[in-house]
Formats: structure tokens, sequence, C-alpha cells
């Protein structure tokens, strides 16, 4: 098992966290959540299959799934209409669905990336090591707000052209175009300059995972709480 992350550039690696990134571009509402959501949830098969690996389906699902509370559920109607709204707006004001892009771009590959860490740390092996791993992949995402890979998501989204028909190409037919290709050309001429980031975050990731198995340790060993019984 190795310690030291994979911070070289990989397109295999990368490639479905851009197109998740790229499809905010897509002009039609929800059918750029629709499919962002697609190449989110395939990111994960598709890391483990370059690493030769083999998910549970449990493993899987848990890495993939994005549920709701049964308080969440109910409000689903109301926060969908006004992610409908929002998404109009910043299809009108391109400015604002330009930043939006960049700043998913950046976190999908940020996701790619650990993702791949925590196959290569043997995290995705059981479902109890998927859970704390995911547990620790979402709490470094969440404090990883400044990140050189920031500036090169914002790039490749200025150069992104027809970013539709492009994803339509790769999730149908597998064929790149020439949006595909500068983006790859662009990742691959500057990706080397994140590497010493890219180890931190995966240090980072690995000091959370271990406080996250520390943690589920001490609740195991904690004694149940006293019950105060009355008196017949």
């Amino acid at each position: 098992m190795s310690t030291h992350p994979t911070t070289d550039f990989d397109w295999q690696l990368y490639a479905d966290a851009t197109f998740a990134g790229l499809a905010v571009l897509i002009p039609i509402p929800l059918l750029d959540a629709a499919v962002e959501g697609y190449f989110r949830r395939r990111m994960v098969r598709t890391l483990a299959r370059r690493r030769g690996t083999t998910l549970l389906p449990a493993v899987a699902d848990h890495l993939t799934r994005e549920g709701c509370n049964w308080s969440g559920c109910l409000m689903w109607p109301i926060t969908l209409t006004w992610v409908l709204l929002k998404k109009l707006s910043r299809k009108i004001l391109y400015f604002l669905t330009v930043k939006e892009a960049t700043d998913k771009l950046s976190f999908y590959w940020h996701r790619a990336f650990l993702l791949d860490y925590m196959l290569a740390q043997g995290h995705m092996a059981t479902v109890e090591t998927a859970v704390y791993g995911r547990a620790a992949l979402e709490e470094t995402l969440a404090n990883s707000t400044t990140s050189p890979l920031l500036q090169l998501a914002g790039q490749v989204i200025a150069n992104a052209r027809h970013v539709g028909r492009s994803l339509w190409r790769i999730g149908r037919r597998n064929q790149e175009d020439e949006t595909v290709a500068q983006s790859r050309s662009l990742m691959d001429a500057q990706w080397a300059e994140s590497s010493a980031y890219l180890e931190t975050l995966a240090q980072r990731y690995n000091e959370t995972y271990q406080q996250q198995r520390l943690a589920a340790e001490i609740r195991l060993t904690e004694p149940p709480p006293a019950t105060n019984e009355s008196a017949l």
C-alpha cells in the first residue's frame, strides 16, 4: 500500500472530474445538473477500474449516493424551484455561470485526486473504511478554500466552447473533440505547478481519516448511558 500520493497529471484520473465541471456551462437548466451528476457518479467506478480494483456494491453506493434527510426531501419542491430560478438567472448573467463552473471544476479535480488516494490507501476496501473515507474526504474538501488549481480551472473554463456537444460525444460515443483536447493540453502543461499542494492535501486527508477512525473507536469503548429505573 503506497502512502505517497500520485500528483503527476494523468488524464484518466481527471477526465470525469473535468467533464463534471464543464457541465455547468451547458446553457439548459436542469440538463446541466443531470450531466454533472452523471460524471460525478461515474468518477468513482472509473478511478477504481484505473487501479484494477472492483468495489463492493455497498461501497460504491455509499461513495456515490447523494441522499437527503426527511426534512430535506419535504423541502425538495421549494429547493428545486429556487435552483431553477437561480440557474436561469445565471444563464442570463453568464459571468456568474463561469464563476460557478470554475469553482466546481477545481472542486472536482480535488475530489478525483482524493478518491484516487483513498483507493491507493485501501480506504475503499470495506464499507467501514469507506464510511470513514467519505467523511474525511468531505471534511478535507470543505476546508480546502484556496488552491493553485483554481487559476488553471479558470483557464480551462474560459477556453471551453460548445460544451454540451462535447459532453454528448464523450458520454455516448467516448469521442474527444477540440474542447476536450484543449482542456487536456492546458492541464498537462500546468499541472506540475500544483504538485506540492496536492501532497499537502493528501496529508490533510490522511490526518482527518485517522481522526475519524479514532473517534469511532472511542465511541465503541464508551459505556452505555446509565438509566434511572424507578422503584416499583
